[in-house]
């Protein structure tokens, strides 16, 4: 891949062909710094800032996202760009936080920043821009983006590996990716932040946020707990001895792998296995129990960056497996693995064998990656036999 020449509509300055672009601006650091490494290459910027989430409808309090929204404001008016605001809390509610619900109300967890970028910021927000009239639809997002002449674009990785954020953008369509800019991919943290100091921009030091942005600072069970089913108690249970080591209060608050506290007993206890029909979890002492891990995965609800599944995935031809890495989470280091069609298609889903074992509950994303380039991404329908079953069947 190489990169084409931005088109523009707005001249030439300095013999260089400009463009116009909008910049998705939050109120951090990132995108305050995206805006502003683009105002520097002359390009025609104006800043837009997305409301996902009605906090009055709810009746919590929405002091947060004012001051986001008012810090990004103040961004663009430092570096004299103009600042637009949209709201797409419909369109949020209806395409990620319900089927995020949804599916925890069927015992999946959902990543909802995935799904934010696949239907808000790189759909909505890329259709608004263009609206506006912008050429192109930028994010602070740590990724790189390679448009080809011929007309596709790959997503990369960033320099910056700890901060590189392509695992959230891998569902992303290649119709939004061709639009898209990520000015930050280049950069590791550190220089991001020196350039917003340097400018003088007020969200030089501003801290990261963190969790997901609809929860803000509650918990996680108090927020979701009123948007669930009602929750029945059920027993904890040993998945080694079978042994009830206590009671939960709902076992859709509770996801694969996660810590639990066990009244009475020591030590550090996980979700191993959830049976929704029992209301039964089923506990592992230890954060590397084999009951946690497995080798093999079934995916499906694959989005493939370039649109259509690599060459080897291909069902019209002789299918074979793909050989490939993953990663199962945000900075989880890429593992190998193979991605095998499982029979029969329709609707396309995928084996996925891991050279090492992998921790990783059902719903949850895995970006598939080809050296720096990210191919796209499935959400897990279904976890292998674990390494606990595997030995008890082996004895």
């Amino acid at each position: 891949f190489r990169s084409r020449v931005l088109p523009g509509r707005v001249g030439r300055r300095g013999g260089r062909r400009l463009a116009t672009v909008a910049v998705g601006v939050s109120g951090g650091v990132d995108s305050s710094v995206a805006a502003l490494l683009l105002k520097r290459q002359g390009h025609d910027v104006v800043g837009v800032h997305m409301s996902n989430w009605d906090h009055a409808e709810e009746g919590t309090d929405g002091e947060c996202a004012e001051r986001e929204r008012e810090d990004a404001r103040r961004v663009c008016e430092r570096l004299g760009i103009g600042f637009h605001a949209v709201s797409f809390v419909r369109e949020y509610w209806s395409d990620v936080f319900e089927p995020f619900v949804a599916g925890i109300a069927r015992g999946a967890t959902l990543n909802p920043d995935v799904a934010c970028n696949r239907h808000i910021k790189f759909d909505r927000f890329t259709a608004h821009a263009l609206a506006l009239g912008a050429d192109w639809a930028a994010t602070g997002h740590y990724a790189r983006v390679a448009h080809s002449e011929a007309g596709g674009s790959a997503l990369l990785t960033a320099v910056d590996a700890d901060k590189d954020q392509t695992y959230f953008l891998a569902a992303v369509p290649q119709a939004s990716l061709r639009r898209s800019l990520f000015p930050l991919g280049e950069l590791r943290k550190r220089e991001v932040r020196a350039l917003a100091a340097a400018a003088e921009l007020h969200t030089a030091g501003k801290r990261e946020s963190m969790g997901i942005c609809f929860v803000g600072k509650r918990r996680f069970r108090d927020f979701i707990r009123s948007y669930l089913p009602p929750q029945r108690p059920g027993p904890l249970v040993c998945v080694e001895s079978g042994r009830v080591l206590g009671t939960h209060q709902g076992v859709s608050l509770y996801t694969h792998g996660q810590r639990a506290r066990v009244g009475g007993l020591g030590g550090r206890w996980y979700v191993a296995e959830k049976c929704l029909e029992t209301d039964t979890l089923f506990m592992c002492e230890g954060a590397a129990h084999p009951a946690l891990l497995t080798h093999t995965l079934e995916v499906g609800e694959a989005a493939w960056i370039s649109g259509s599944p690599p060459g080897q995935l291909d069902s019209r031809a002789s299918p074979s497996a793909l050989a490939c890495s993953a990663r199962v989470r945000h900075r989880a280091p890429a593992i190998p693995c193979s991605v095998a069609a499982t029979e029969p298609p329709p609707p396309p889903q995928y084996t996925a064998r891991f050279a090492t074992p992998v921790n990783i509950a059902v719903g949850q994303t895995v970006a598939l990656y080809d050296g720096c380039r990210c191919l796209g991404g499935a959400q897990v329908i279904a976890r292998g036999p674990s390494l606990h079953e595997q030995g008890k069947e082996a004895g």
